[in-house]
């Protein structure tokens, strides 16, 4: 199991992600995920993870993605179908 810290891009606040598996879980488990403690996004929008500046795809696992145990990674709020 690892660990992966989500930074929000807007506030700067951080939110740990402890005991996921990389090779089974994807940004969309985290990001739906209640139990982490992330605020609502904004009307409209949802989250997104990013790696360096990229949106990365919210159905390929962290580890097709290339994260690792202990990385951070940015969460952005963006508007839905944009």
């Amino acid at each position: 199991m690892a660990t992966l810290n989500l930074i929000n891009s807007t506030t700067g606040e951080e939110y740990e992600v402890p005991g996921i598996e990389f090779a089974e879980v994807t940004p969309k488990d985290i990001l739906g995920s209640e139990d982490l403690g992330l605020p609502a996004p904004p009307a409209g929008q949802k989250w997104n993870l990013l790696r360096g500046s990229q949106v990365v795809d919210e159905n390929t696992t962290l580890e097709k993605l290339g994260f690792q145990d202990g990385d951070k990674a940015q969460i952005m709020a963006k508007v839905q179908g944009a």
